[in-house]
C-alpha cells in the first residue's frame, strides 16, 4: 500500500466555507496552476476561521488567519483588507495603514466599505487614510492574466496533463484539463481478455450495440503501484501528467480539485499514513462539507476512482467511516483490492449502448447508473428488495461479491427509456444541539456535510434522538416521468429509527433517528458500525434509482445512559472500556470526564455534576455554566461562562481545553 502523509494532503487541512471571487477558466501563471486547489481551499479555510474568530471574538485568532491569508494570495486584495482591519482593531496603526494601502494598490475600490467600516475606525484620524481613500476613488487597470490555454492531443492513446492544457474554473473550484476531440476509430476494439464479461463485450461491440472505450479515460494516481492492466483495454486512453504537474503531486493519491471534459474512471491505492491521523482517502474528506461538495461535482461531472479502505474498515477498529456516500467504490483491503473493480468499471463502460452512454455523459449520470449496476449485480442481491435494502448498499465493496458478467449485462440491456431517475436530497429542518450544553466540541460540529446525493452528521447531543425533514423534490428524471420515492433503513436499528413521509409522492419525509450503540454488521462476521444509513430511492415506472443517502454517526468512546423517560442520565468520556475504541480524531477530541445528569419532579433538567478522576466534583447548570458559588441552601447565585477548544501540540491529536472567564482553574 502507497502512503501519502496525512499533513502535506489538501483534507487534511481544509475546513468548509464559501467560493472564492476569482473569474472563471482562468490560467494566471501556468507554472502555478496546480498549486491553485490547495491555495484555494486553504483560503476558503481561513476565510471560514475568520469568521468564526469574529463571532466569538478571538481576535488572535483573526489576526493569525487574516495574516496567513495574505501569505497563501499575496495578489488578493480582500485578503489585505482583512488583515488591514485585524491590526486596526488591535490597535497596530502603522502596520494597519501599510496593509490597507496594499489593499487599494491591488484593486480594492470599495470606497463605501473603507469610509464606515466600524473596524477602521481607528485609522480615519491618519492622515495617510485619506491618501489611501483618494487613491480607491481611482480607476484600476488590472494586470492581464497569462493566458496560454489550448487542449491537449491524445497521441498513441496518452492523453497528457500540462500546464498548457489546464486552466482553473473558480465555479467548480476545480483545474479543468482539456484535450482535443479523436478522430473516429477505424476498426472495431478487440479485447483481449476471454472471461464471460469480455467475450460478451465483445460480442456486443462487434455487432455494433455497445459503444466501446471511445471517449474515456483511465487516470492511475498510485504512480503505477496498481495499475489496470490496459492491454485488456486497448481503445482506453490512458493519463499522463507533465513533470511541473507531478512535481505539484498533481498525480498522486486522491486529488480534489482536478477534472477532466471527458469520463473518467481510475484509482489510487494510496492511503494517509504515519501519524495519528491515518485514513483512507475517503475517509480524509468526510468530516468537511466543502471538500464532500467537490466531490459530489466530479461524480456528477462523470467521474469516479476506486479507493482501498486499508484498515478503515475490519475487526480491529470496526466501521470507522461516518458516512456512506455514492461518490467512489472503496474496496476491501489494501493495494491491488481495487483491481477487479477496475476491470468492471472498464468492462461496464464499454457495454452501455452508444445512445444510451451518449446520454449518461450528457445528462451527467455516468457514474451514478454505474454504481446503481455494481450494486444490483451484487451476487447477495437477487431480488428487487434486496436492491432497496441494505443488502446492495455497503460502504465498503467485497470483491467476493462482484459478478462483473452480470454488471456489464445489466449495462447493456438499459435503454433510453429505462434509465433511472436522479434523487437529490435537501435539508428543511433539523434538530440541532447547542454546543457547551448538549455537547463538548469546538463549533457547531454535528453537520459532516450536505449534498445532493449524501448528508451526514455526527450525533453529538444529549437528547435520546435528532430529528430532520428532508426534502427530495428536486429529483429529476431524465425523461420527465413522475417520480415517486422510497425511504429505506440500510443500516441501523429499525426500531430506533422512525420515517414518516409528509406528502402523497413521499419525496418530503420526517426522519427521527435515536441514539445508537455500537452494533454488528449483519452479514460481516466479527464487524461493528455506529452509523445509521438510510436510502432514499427515486422511482419512475421503470428502474429504481441509486439511492441518496443520510447517515448518522455517534461516537464510539461514549458510555450513554438514558433513563426510562428517555432522558440522559449520564455520559462518560472517560470509562476504561469504551474510551479504548478507536475514534477519528478529527471527529472527537477525547475527554476524560463523567457528567451526571439531574433533573425536577417535572422531568425538567437542572443541570449536571461533571466528575474528573483525581479532582473534586464541580457543578454545571442547565444551560453549561459553571456554578462556583451556592448560597446555604444549595442554590446556586454565581455561575462562569465555559468554553471548549481544541489544542494541539507537534501535529498529536488535538486535546480538549475547557476556558473559564475567570481565573478559576478548572481540569484540562
Amino acid at each position: 500500500m502507497r502512503t501519502v502523509p496525512v499533513l502535506t494532503s489538501i483534507a487534511a487541512l481544509i475546513v468548509a466555507v464559501v467560493l472564492g471571487m476569482m473569474a472563471p477558466d482562468t490560467l494566471w501563471q501556468r507554472a502555478a496552476v496546480f498549486d491553485l486547489p490547495a491555495k484555494r481551499l486553504e483560503r476558503l479555510h481561513l476565510q471560514e476561521t475568520l469568521r468564526y474568530a469574529i463571532s466569538h471574538k478571538r481576535l488572535d485568532l483573526a489576526s493569525r488567519a487574516a495574516q496567513r491569508m495574505t501569505q497563501i494570495e499575496p495578489q488578493e486584495p480582500t485578503a489585505w483588507y482583512n488583515l488591514a482591519c485585524m491590526q486596526a482593531v488591535s490597535g497596530e496603526i502603522p502596520t494597519a495603514l501599510a496593509s490597507l494601502n496594499e489593499a487599494v494598490r491591488l484593486g480594492f475600490r470599495d470606497t463605501r466599505q473603507l469610509e464606515t467600516d466600524t473596524d477602521l475606525q481607528s485609522l480615519r484620524a491618519d492622515p495617510a487614510f485619506a491618501v489611501i481613500l483618494k487613491a480607491a476613488q481611482e480607476p484600476f487597470t488590472a494586470l492581464t492574466p497569462v493566458v496560454m490555454f489550448q487542449p491537449g492531443q491524445i497521441t498513441n492513446g496518452v492523453a497528457t496533463v500540462t500546464e498548457q492544457n489546464t486552466r482553473w474554473n473558480e465555479g467548480r473550484m476545480s483545474l479543468i484539463t482539456s484535450f482535443a476531440a479523436q478522430p473516429n476509430p477505424e476498426s472495431i476494439t478487440k479485447l483481449p481478455g476471454i472471461s464471460p464479461a469480455e467475450a460478451a463485450v465483445q460480442g456486443w461491440i462487434n455487432e455494433g450495440s455497445a459503444a466501446g472505450h471511445f471517449g474515456d479515460l483511465y487516470d492511475n494516481r498510485d504512480r503505477d503501484h496498481s495499475n489496470l492492466n490496459l492491454a485488456k483495454f486497448p481503445q482506453l486512453v490512458r493519463v499522463e501528467y507533465s513533470a511541473e504537474a507531478s512535481k505539484a503531486d498533481a498525480d498522486w493519491g486522491m486529488r480534489i480539485g482536478q477534472a477532466f471534459e471527458m469520463p473518467t474512471f481510475g484509482n489510487s491505492s494510496t492511503s494517509h499514513v504515519g501519524s495519528p491521523f491515518w485514513r483512507s482517502n475517503p475517509r480524509s474528506l468526510m468530516h468537511d462539507d466543502l471538500l464532500m461538495k467537490l466531490a459530489y461535482n466530479q461524480f456528477v461531472n462523470n467521474q469516479m476512482y476506486c479507493y482501498p479502505e486499508h484498515n478503515d474498515f475490519d475487526t480491529t477498529h470496526g466501521d470507522v467511516y461516518p458516512a456512506n456516500t455514492p461518490f467512489w467504490i472503496i474496496s476491501q483491503g489494501s493495494s491491488g483490492s481495487d483491481q477487479p473493480f477496475l476491470e468492471a468499471l472498464a468492462l461496464t463502460l464499454a457495454a452501455f449502448r452508444p445512445d444510451v452512454k451518449r446520454q449518461l455523459v450528457e445528462k451527467h449520470l455516468l457514474m451514478p447508473v454505474i454504481q446503481m449496476l455494481l450494486r444490483r449485480s451484487q451476487k447477495s442481491v437477487q431480488t428487487e428488495d434486496d436492491y432497496l435494502s441494505g443488502t446492495a448498499h455497503p460502504v465498503v465493496f467485497q470483491s467476493t461479491e462482484l459478478d462483473t458478467l452480470r454488471m456489464v449485462q445489466l449495462a447493456h440491456d438499459l435503454t433510453l427509456e429505462t434509465l433511472p431517475a436522479t434523487v437529490r436530497l435537501s435539508v428543511i429542518e433539523e434538530d440541532r444541539g447547542i454546543p457547551g450544553r448538549d455537547f463538548f466540541h469546538p463549533g457547531s460540529a454535528e453537520q459532516l456535510f450536505d449534498t445532493p446525493s449524501a448528508i451526514a452528521r455526527v450525533f453529538r447531543t444529549s437528547a435520546f434522538q435528532r430529528r430532520m425533514v428532508i426534502d427530495a423534490a428536486h429529483s429529476v428524471d431524465s425523461a420527465g416521468r413522475p417520480l415517486t420515492f422510497l425511504w429505506a433503513v440500510l443500516q441501523g436499528d429499525p426500531d430506533h429509527v422512525r420515517i414518516r413521509t409528509l406528502n402523497e409522492k413521499g419525496s418530503r419525509a420526517e426522519v427521527i433517528i435515536e441514539w445508537h450503540d455500537r452494533a454488528a454488521i449483519p452479514r460481516l462476521p466479527g464487524m461493528q458500525t455506529n452509523r445509521v444509513d438510510i436510502g432514499v430511492f427515486a422511482l419512475n415506472g421503470a428502474t429504481a434509482s441509486l439511492p441518496a443517502f443520510v447517515s448518522s454517526y455517534t461516537l464510539a468512546n461514549e458510555k450513554r445512559t438514558y433513563n426510562d423517560r428517555k432522558l440522559i442520565e449520564s455520559i462518560d468520556y472517560g470509562d476504561t472500556e469504551f474510551s479504548r475504541r478507536y475514534v477519528d480524531p478529527v471527529l472527537d477530541i477525547p475527554k476524560k470526564w463523567r457528567d451526571d445528569y439531574h433533573y425536577d419532579s417535572g422531568n425538567v433538567l437542572l443541570g449536571w455534576t461533571r466528575t474528573v478522576p483525581g479532582e473534586p466534583a464541580r457543578e454545571f447548570s442547565a444551560d453549561g455554566r459553571l456554578i462556583v458559588k451556592q448560597d446555604n441552601n444549595g442554590q446556586p447565585v454565581e455561575w462562569r461562562d465555559v468554553r471548549y477548544e481544541a489544542e494541539s501540540i507537534n501535529g498529536q491529536p488535538p486535546t480538549l481545553r475547557q476556558v473559564v472567564n475567570d481565573p478559576l482553574p478548572l481540569s484540562q
